[in-house]
């Protein structure tokens, strides 16, 4: 059966009016979060933070989640922070990029957005407490501590020389993972047409220590995820930060 050119017009018409209705139902990047307080001391408060002086330390970017450190005796402090153990098909779940520019973007958001909240807090920054550390002597021992601190734990001499070099009573170390999960079957449709769901994510932990006594004193972490369908725009690392970041210090002291 043969289609006449009126009929055509119509077909095309509807088939747009279709689409313009659909476009604007279609929302851009979602980016959600959430956040929990893991561990705080009851001698610790907001109070107290701010008669004192923090430094902030740069993001450990982690490449996988790491697993508890032990408990090592009287020599070194539990790491507070264990990320969960990725799944049990890691194909599926994988670092996006750990490199120094995430360091770089997560360290300049948590600064930034501390400073914004709580302008009293007597701050030092990332950079500067790497300098500090830097002309204290303790490059190597930085290093080291980046690389072993979510396999290791904190020792407490380590502790009580970055409390003495950065010259502040409570130190910020905080973790971040920056992950990529691509299911194999397609769980989300759009009409007839089905397309696999990517999730990113941004999680960050910090534990805030008091350098005076070698005790941690808060605990708490953020994310910040999208789950990208049809239609859906890649989030920038940044969004996601900024989410993960927000969370976290919602429920900061």
């Amino acid at each position: 059966m043969k289609i006449s050119k009126p009929q055509k017009s119509v077909i095309i018409w509807t088939v747009l009016v279709i689409i313009i209705t659909i476009l604007p139902a279609c929302p851009g990047t979602k980016i959600s979060g959430w956040s929990q307080q893991a561990y705080r001391s009851p001698e610790f408060n907001h109070s107290l933070l701010t008669q004192k002086r923090i430094a902030i330390l740069p993001v450990i970017v982690l490449t996988y989640p790491t697993e508890k450190a032990p408990d090592q005796g009287s020599q070194s402090v539990e790491a507070p922070y264990a990320p969960q153990v990725p799944p049990s098909k890691p194909s599926k779940e994988s670092p996006v990029n750990t490199n120094d520019a995430y360091r770089l973007t997560l360290s300049e958001v948590l600064l930034s957005k501390i400073q914004t909240k709580w302008s009293a807090l007597n701050i030092v920054s990332p950079n500067d407490a790497v300098k500090r550390l830097s002309d204290g002597g303790l490059s190597a021992t930085y290093s080291r501590f980046s690389q072993d601190f979510s396999h290791t734990g904190l020792d407490k001499d380590i502790l009580n020389n970055f409390g003495s070099a950065l010259n502040c009573r409570f130190l910020l170390i905080s973790q971040a993972i920056v992950t990529e999960v691509k299911p194999e079957a397609s769980v989300t449709f759009v009409w007839t047409f089905g397309r696999k769901q990517v999730q990113r994510s941004v999680k960050i932990s910090a534990q805030i220590w008091d350098t005076q006594s070698g005790q941690q004193v808060w605990e708490g972490s953020g994310m910040g995820y999208s789950m990208l369908s049809a239609y859906e725009s890649l989030p920038l690392m940044e969004e996601l930060a900024s989410q993960a970041v927000d969370n976290l210090i919602s429920i900061m002291p």
